[in-house]
């Protein structure tokens, strides 16, 4: 019953005071922020990657390109729905994240403008110079 009664305390006084377990600490958390979740074709994303405590970082970008930079940059370029992953390492586990993203295409004012083929003047019927005899 002492037994009981210790670690009943022990588990109070830890809610009281916020102790959790040294173990927690260590846990890889893999995350990353990006500033919108919706972006046009060819648009740079930079992704902030908030992960802690890790050795080796590998995004997939969910268009066939990958990297191992710690805040890397893309743009996509098709429209569509893209599913990007984070998976980060250390010597002793791993974690991985994932965000989808909703690609549009480039709208008209971020097209180049057409331009107006040049008008040529109306043509006039072709004379045949007189000639003098």
């Amino acid at each position: 019953m002492k037994k009981f009664r210790f670690f009943a305390l022990m588990a109070a006084m830890s809610a009281m005071f916020g102790l959790t377990s040294c173990h927690d600490d260590f846990n890889l958390d893999a995350y990353f922020e990006t500033e919108y979740d919706e972006y046009e074709v060819d648009q740079i994303i930079y992704f902030d990657n908030k992960s802690d405590r890790a050795e080796s970082y590998w995004w997939e970008f969910g268009d066939g390109y990958y990297s191992d930079r710690e805040n890397p940059e893309h743009s996509f370029s098709a429209p569509g729905t893209y599913e990007v992953w984070l998976t980060i390492e250390n010597d002793d586990e791993s974690d991985d994240f994932r965000k989808v993203f909703y690609i549009h295409p480039k709208t008209v004012k971020d097209q180049a403008p057409e331009t107006q083929p040049e008008t040529q003047p109306e043509s006039q019927p072709e004379t045949q110079p007189e000639s003098q005899e």
